[in-house]
């Protein structure tokens, strides 16, 4: 099988220059990284990004748009030039938030649920509902073409049955929540019971304001009219399915009662540039740099007087390293042209990178590859782990640049938590474009990352700064080799988003003897 890339017809003319004359790339100078990239820059952007004042940069606050004007302004002043589709270095978008519930109750025949200890409430929602249950396995496909569920609270497992990890389950509640709608139900519950992510991670996260994006104000007062109430109902450990199936049988009423404030509309703000390639065949392809720089804000009880989720690790770094790329790359452009995006609403559902996908100021198939930076932390100084190693033709540049700055580049070494879909790069995986993610050195989730990951402690002076310099230089050198490769890097053969690529780059397949 031979497949022909037909995007822009590239990689003929390519091979032709390279025979014709010697190539004009950007030389991959790493003494040039490190003279251009020192560790008191990593310092004092990780300092004032995860500083205390800015109260965890939770999205929406003017605290994150402070920071965005602290990035926007540090690529005005290195050279970073915005898109002319966008506001200055601005993607602007508007949200509806939705304040958490202040008042919920989940009642079911003699046994009362309460919010946040036994549920969370997924939806916006926000009034009385009461019928009787109707327990279904997980209400999807066939099953609602045998079952009725008109006029009833249908009781299933989450997710659909070949999912198996809480990221899918959340990412499919949308989808299921409108098809039983459309079927009649009054309102779902999802018995909740998976060991790898704890009810009481889980609920933490998931009670909290909930945003969405809103192109229309008449969206802002009311809720789409074709959901209804989402439940996720902590089963762990008991059989709530036995239960709600004996009132099934004897026809008692479930009672969910929801109190909450109206929604109100936030703007907030991915912050994007680019510098142009300087190869005259090469530039009007992209590498994209993305990281997010909003986190979780404040806690609602201090723990040890501290309340502030300064997000250092999670994710100043990365904002960190694509702020000082911008640098570099301004100075020493590349064959390829480089984007360099800092995303907003990473930590509430991946919204800002999503955004950005869907209203993308170039057509997405001059993306040629995303290059994402995040992560929950480090355990081990002497590596760079590559979520999606092993998934792109990318992978000698990214493990020649580790070892370069010192490190190994090893591959993801807890699949079962599905990272890779876990951060901004998935967005742009699921259209096709290759989009591993560069982050620090993660071997298990242990007490290390746990330490740290998403709590008060996460703060700039517990970083490592050696080590984390070493891993920003790692990062631009890889950017650098990719935006000056031959031909673009692509996906693996069978690659779960392969077919979603050849569609995005038009790729032809061609069977030959």
């Amino acid at each position: 099988m031979l497949i022909i890339r037909t995007m822009l017809q590239r990689h003929v003319t390519i091979l032709l220059l390279t025979i014709l004359y010697p190539v004009t790339l950007v030389s991959q100078n790493t003494g040039v990284i490190e003279s251009a990239v020192e560790q008191s820059d990593v310092e004092m952007h990780i300092h004032f990004l995860a500083a205390d004042e800015f109260l965890g940069r939770e999205t929406g606050s003017q605290e994150l748009d402070i920071a965005a004007r602290y990035i926007a302004t540090w690529f005005m002043t290195n050279g970073v030039q915005p898109f002319q589709e966008l506001d200055e270095y601005y993607q602007t978008i508007p949200f509806r938030r939705v304040e958490r519930p202040q008042e919920a109750v989940l009642a079911a025949g003699d046994s009362s649920f309460s919010l946040e200890e036994d549920f969370v409430i997924l939806g916006i929602e926000s009034g009385s509902y009461q019928a009787p249950p109707k327990v279904l396995n997980h209400g999807t496909g066939p099953e609602l073409d045998e079952q009725s569920v008109e006029g009833r609270i249908v009781v299933v497992r989450p997710g659909r049955p070949d999912h198996t990890s809480p990221q899918q389950w959340f990412m499919e509640t949308e989808e299921k929540n409108r098809e039983l709608a459309e079927a009649g139900a009054v309102a779902v519950i999802e018995l909740y019971d998976h060991q790898m992510l704890p009810w009481e991670v889980l609920a933490g996260f998931l009670n909290s304001d909930s945003f969405d994006i809103v192109e229309d104000e008449d969206q802002l007062e009311t809720g789409e009219e074709d959901t209804i109430p989402h439940i996720w109902l902590n089963s762990t450990g008991r059989d709530l399915r036995s239960l709600f199936s004996q009132l099934e049988e004897d026809q008692t009423e479930i009672s969910i009662q929801i109190s909450r404030r109206a929604p109100e509309k936030v703007t907030t703000h991915n912050v994007v540039g680019y510098i142009e390639g300087s190869d005259p065949d090469l530039k009007d392809e992209y590498l994209l740099l993305g990281a997010h720089y909003d986190h979780v804000g404040v806690a609602d009880e201090p723990v040890d007087g501290n309340y502030i989720y300064n997000g250092a690790r999670d994710n100043a770094v990365g904002t960190s390293a694509i702020m000082l790329a911008a640098r570099y790359f301004a100075e020493n452009p590349p064959a390829r042209s480089v984007i360099f995006a800092a995303w907003t609403a990473e930590e509430i559902g991946l919204l800002g990178s999503n955004y950005f996908a869907e209203n993308a100021p170039l057509p997405l198939e001059q993306v040629i590859y995303n290059l994402n930076i995040d992560g929950a932390g480090y355990n081990d100084t002497t590596k760079v782990t590559v979520i999606g190693l092993g998934r792109t033709e990318a992978d000698e540049d990214l493990i020649a640049a580790a070892e370069t700055f010192g490190l190994e580049a090893i591959p993801d070494p807890v699949p079962e938590q599905n990272l890779f879909d876990r951060s901004d790069n998935v967005n742009f995986a699921r259209r096709g474009i290759p989009a591993p993610t560069y982050s620090l050195g993660l071997t298990a989730f242990d007490e290390e990352i746990e330490k740290y990951y998403h709590t008060v402690l996460d703060e700039p002076h517990t970083v490592d700064y050696p080590y984390i310099t070493q891993y920003v230089r790692s990062f631009i050198l890889a950017a650098e080799k990719i935006a000056n490769s031959e031909v673009a890097p692509f996906w693996i053969e069978g690659d779960v988003y392969e077919d979603a690529g050849r569609a995005l780059y038009n790729m032809e397949v061609v069977e030959t003897d």
